[in-house]
């Protein structure tokens, strides 16, 4: 018998669609894979993103990627999804370049949307500078470059001549820089501004006014229309959230001790859901050393699944769904992507050293000889870029942060940090480190 096969289309943030076939009982991780296999996204990276799709009443919902497609979606295919970065983490976090390029991709959608504001002007030419590189490469002298200047800017900020000529200012002093290193300074600026990260849902208060309520990293914060913030809550003060229906509530404690709590009025249940489910999972992935099993087990029954309860007593798991869809903190995600970038390469290592090995005894040929001192090369120049600062890409490792004993920055980088990037942990002193070799050098 045939397989019945669901076509899926899921489009990028550069407007670029992908074509995905799945099996008809798929569940949304297999779909995903499917996409990140396409683009080059792989070991666990693929955490960081999500799938998202517009529901009945307009409201942006993400895919659950542990219940099936076809349970969480109605009417004809192709079913129609966006990739999202769902986790925006730190981007010196990010080990592959495929996964910076969509983080990329992300942070000039949301600036073009206004997601992301940047409220300096010196910042924001900056950014716009880093695009013009990344998009365009090395400045060019003809009018045309006005043009791409002009087109860059659009929805971001004004076209004045000003701000064309501080942009063309910046953007000559980035010749030669790679379109990689590019985009990852723009998202390394856009890391600084306070939305970065920000999943934003369209809600009521009690009062019955129009809200934005954002959920970043650090917590929820309440905006106006004009997203001017009202309100912030770090997570630390958030004692638990909850929905009902089409409300989402958000208990939290006051400067007293006491608990109060925040209500969100959604426009419907499925929003709702989707706002308390941002809570929680956001919370658990930068927040937590792992997954809470109550978290990661915690399931809910449809109607079809409580009358097979009440019927078929033996089996529990019909209309059973996933109701969090977060399985690895960012913790966890980044030392398995880093562990397994280091085995790939320590196999590709010793392969390469036994081919070399067996052509030497063989027939010592020159081509082979030549392919063995490029391998070094390679491997120095891989060794060389470890040892460059995490933080500004520039200047070379010269702290240790303590008490972690952490070594990923400058000095200069080091003064400026109140935590260890990657563990989180407060910095108490830094402890300057010196390399016996210089690790710029090429050899004896």
């Amino acid at each position: 018998m045939a397989t019945v096969k669901m076509w899926c289309l899921i489009s990028q943030s550069n407007s670029v669609v992908l074509e995905v076939e799945v099996d008809q009982r798929a569940n949304g991780q297999e779909c995903l894979e499917k996409v990140c296999e396409n683009l080059g996204i792989g070991y666990s990276e693929k955490d960081y993103f999500g799938l998202q799709y517009r529901g009945n009443r307009g409201e942006n919902l993400w895919l659950n990627m542990r219940n099936r497609i076809d349970r969480q979606l109605s009417g004809p295919q192709p079913f129609r999804f966006h990739l999202r970065v769902k986790f925006f983490v730190q981007p010196h976090m990010l080990l592959q370049d495929t996964t910076r390029h969509q983080f990329y991709l992300q942070v000039y959608l949301e600036l073009k949307t206004k997601k992301l504001l940047v409220s300096d002007e010196e910042r924001l030419v900056e950014i716009l500078a880093l695009i013009a590189q990344a998009e365009h490469g090395d400045q060019a002298n003809n009018e045309q470059q006005v043009l791409y200047y002009q087109n860059l800017i659009q929805g971001i900020a004004c076209p004045s001549s000003e701000i064309l000529t501080d942009i063309a200012y910046k953007h000559s002093n980035y010749r030669g820089m790679p379109r990689q290193s590019a985009e990852y300074r723009v998202v390394q600026e856009a890391s600084i501004l306070s939305g970065y990260g920000m999943e934003y849902h369209e809600a009521k208060n009690v009062n019955n006014e129009d809200i934005c309520v954002g959920v970043g990293p650090e917590g929820v914060v309440i905006y106006d229309t004009n997203m001017t913030e009202i309100s912030r809550f770090p997570y630390p003060i958030v004692q638990k959230a909850i929905h009902n229906s089409k409300k989402c509530l958000l208990y939290v404690f006051t400067e007293d001790g006491e608990v109060t709590h925040e209500e969100f009025k959604m426009v419907s249940c499925k929003a709702a859901i989707s706002l308390y489910r941002s809570i929680t999972e956001m919370h658990t992935f930068f927040r937590c050393d792992t997954i809470n099993m109550e978290v990661f087990s915690q399931v809910s029954q449809d109607l079809k699944g409580v009358l097979a309860s009440i019927f078929l007593k033996d089996n529990n798991s019909v209309g059973m769904n996933y109701v969090f869809d977060v399985q690895h903190t960012f913790r966890e995600v980044y030392d398995s992507t880093k562990r397994k970038l280091f085995m790939s390469q320590h196999s590709l290592d010793h392969q390469g050293q036994g081919h070399s090995e067996s052509d030497m005894e063989t027939t010592c040929g020159r081509e082979e000889i030549s392919d063995h001192c490029e391998d070094f090369k390679s491997q120095l120049k891989k060794i060389q870029e470890s040892f460059i600062c995490r933080v500004c890409m520039d200047k070379e490792i010269s702290t240790a942060l303590c008490p972690c004993g952490h070594m990923i920055c400058c000095k200069q980088c080091a003064e400026r940090l109140d935590e260890c990037p990657v563990c989180r942990t407060g910095i108490n002193t830094i402890q300057n480190v010196f390399f016996e070799t210089p690790i710029t050098a090429t050899g004896r």
